[in-house]
C-alpha cells in the first residue's frame, strides 16, 4: 500500500506543478490581453484539473477515504512526509494563483462593461421610486 501510494502522490504532485504552470500561463496572457490564448489554455487547465481529480479518487480508494494528515502521520516513510508537505505547499500556489487568476478576470469585465456603458448608454429616461432610487 505504501509504495502505491507513494506513487499516486508522486504523479499527483508532477500534475499540480503542470497545473501550476498552466495558470501561470494564463495570468501571463490575461496581463497581456491575449483573448485567443485564453481559449486554448483553459482546455489545458481542464484537462490537469481531471488528471488530478483522477490520482485523487485512486488516493482514495488505496486509503480507505482516510484524511491524508491521518496517513502520513501512522506511516514512518519520511519520503512520503516529504512528499506530502511539497504537495500541501504546491496546492496552496496554486490555490493563491487561481484566485489571482480569477480577480484579474473579474476586473477585466467591469471595465469591459463601463466602456460598453460609456460607449452606448441607456436611452430610457430614468425615473426615481419613492425612496430616491432610479428605476
Amino acid at each position: 500500500m505504501s509504495l502505491q501510494l507513494m506513487d499516486i502522490m508522486e504523479n499527483e504532485y508532477s500534475v499540480l506543478k503542470e497545473l501550476l504552470k498552466a495558470l501561470e500561463d494564463q495570468n501571463q496572457y490575461l496581463l497581456k490581453r491575449k483573448v485567443f490564448k485564453l481559449d486554448k489554455i483553459v482546455k489545458v487547465l481542464e484537462e490537469k484539473s481531471r488528471t488530478v481529480a483522477f490520482w485523487e479518487v485512486e488516493r482514495r480508494k488505496i486509503t480507505d477515504k482516510r484524511p491524508m494528515r491521518e496517513v502520513v502521520a501512522e506511516s514512518k516513510d519520511e519520503n512520503m512526509k516529504k512528499t506530502y508537505e511539497n504537495i500541501v505547499e504546491l496546492l496552496g500556489k496554486v490555490q493563491l494563483q487561481k484566485d489571482t487568476n480569477e480577480a484579474l478576470i473579474k476586473q477585466w469585465l467591469v471595465f469591459t462593461n463601463q466602456m460598453l456603458r460609456a460607449l452606448n448608454p441607456t436611452r430610457r429616461t430614468v425615473t426615481y421610486n419613492a425612496l430616491g432610487k432610479s428605476r
